[in-house]
């Protein structure tokens, strides 16, 4: 069984794709399953991640390509110490584990004008004529006037650096409805969100992930290659995705003695859905975009942001629930 994907008329003709984590941490695992069904298809598929590591440590812990120093590195090969968290190394490990040599690259957290400098080496690099990048979660989804936008800042930064590119195909895929409950995301304005880019006519569709597809399976033993070495940290995204998948719910936990097992869960068939957008138009949409544009860093960029929601805050859209 092959995963569905609603985009694939979009990339016809895209001979080299990169699939980019936007918000950082384990987004990049989350767009795993997309990651093997084209390659099955015979399409040259990249990996890269909006990183939380940095990159001097990496260089300590490995032995990545230093494209850009302090903006742009490719984690590969194995990890030479043992660390709680690397998710692209952990991630280039477990493809050795496979027989390939695959990099991930590490796109350093950075503010919009750096972290499109690294896109734009890439594309050069890489010839890239597809982008597409993944949220695990949906608060890439977010305008920036919700009372609950959840960890908002991060996906943004990636959407606005890809906008200017000169890309064919730029593409949002969010998955894991449900899964942000640390980040206290208002799913009600989520929805509400989506519903304005479908008016607009920037949705895409939507599929799903099941167990028999060997994609998702792929994943899955990715993920828990990543996991389950002893004190490896963990993600809350997709050890929710996972369990969903597997057809889990309620209060589910995939490890019931990780550092999440004090959250009370709420596993649904939802999270094993991805959505699909176009990315420029997601930025369209965003009222939070203009704002941080022009940030050098991810702190200035932060406090930006955080000055920009306060003042909407007056006129913000309140928290709210699901009616049913």
């Amino acid at each position: 069984m092959q995963l569905n994907l609603p985009i694939l008329h979009l990339l016809e003709n895209s001979e080299n794709i990169l699939i980019a984590g936007a918000g950082g941490g384990f987004d990049i695992f989350a767009g795993l399953p997309i990651y093997f069904t084209l390659k099955e298809m015979g399409k040259n598929v990249h990996l890269a991640n909006y990183t939380f590591m940095h990159l001097k440590l990496a260089k300590v812990l490995s032995d990545p390509i230093i494209e850009i120093p302090g903006v742009l590195l490719g984690a590969r090969g194995r990890v030479k110490h043992e660390i709680v968290y690397y998710p692209e190394g952990h991630l280039a490990e477990w493809f050795v584990e496979q027989g390939e040599e695959t990099i991930v690259w590490m796109i350093d957290g950075n503010g919009v004008p750096l972290v499109q400098k690294a896109y734009e080496r890439l594309i050069r690099k890489l010839k890239i004529d597809a982008i597409i990048l993944i949220d695990g979660g949906v608060d890439s989804l977010m305008r920036g006037d919700e009372s609950n936008p959840g960890s908002l800042l991060e996906d943004t930064i990636s959407l606005v650096a890809i906008e200017p590119l000169d890309v064919p195909v730029k593409i949002l895929a969010a998955i894991g409805f449900g899964t942000e409950q640390e980040e206290d995301v208002c799913h009600y304005t989520a929805l509400e969100n989506m519903a304005s880019l479908i008016k607009a006519g920037h949705f895409y569709g939507s599929c799903a992930l099941t167990p028999q597809m060997e994609a998702f399976q792929k994943y899955e033993q990715a993920c828990r290659y990543a996991w389950e070495q002893p004190d490896r940290s963990k993600s809350h995204i997709s050890t929710r995705i996972i369990p969903a998948v597997h057809g889990e719910f309620g209060n589910a936990h995939m490890y019931p003695n990780d550092e999440y097992r004090n959250s009370r869960l709420f596993i649904s068939p939802l999270m094993g859905l991805y959505w699909f957008f176009d990315a420029d138009g997601v930025v369209k949409n965003s009222l939070l975009a203009d704002a941080i544009r022009h940030e050098l860093t991810k702190h200035d960029a932060f406090t930006v942001a955080l000055n920009f929601m306060s003042k909407e805050r007056t006129k913000d859209r309140p928290r709210r629930q699901i009616p049913y």
